[in-house]
């Protein structure tokens, strides 16, 4: 898990249809000694972990990525020029137990990554 290592969640709010989060990102954290030390940048797959990990929060259960639909990068987020941001997470339950994700980092009406995802329960991984 990512969480108090990469980033902090500040808060969690319902916003109509989507669970928000605002998180504050770790410049300090180990993952920029390598994604680059001099210019810090979020790799895009941490973010994908955190909008998991913020998923997992709303669902109760651990989840993971059974497959993603979309996912696009639209801003070269840091947490230097980025120290808060908004995790946007709608989830929604499927008939087969997984979850249909819609989520989005951000903040306000700036969307900096979009990611359309079936996320899985943890525990029915293992039953795989």
């Amino acid at each position: 898990m990512l969480i108090k290592n990469y980033y902090t969640i500040l808060d969690r709010r319902t916003d109509s249809s989507a669970e928000v989060f605002r998180v504050s990102l770790n410049k300090d954290c180990d993952v920029y000694r390598g994604h680059f030390p001099e210019k810090p940048v979020c790799p895009g797959v941490c973010n994908m972990q955190m909008i998991v990990e913020c998923a997992s929060l709303v669902a109760g259960a651990g989840l993971r990525i059974g497959s993603i639909k979309q996912c696009r990068l639209t801003t070269l987020v840091t947490p230097v020029d980025y120290p808060v941001v908004e995790v946007r997470v709608t989830l929604l339950p499927s008939d087969d137990g997984s979850y249909h994700l819609e989520a989005t980092i951000g903040q306000a009406a700036d969307v900096y990554l979009s990611l359309k995802a079936e996320l899985l329960k943890l525990d029915a991984i293992a039953n795989d």
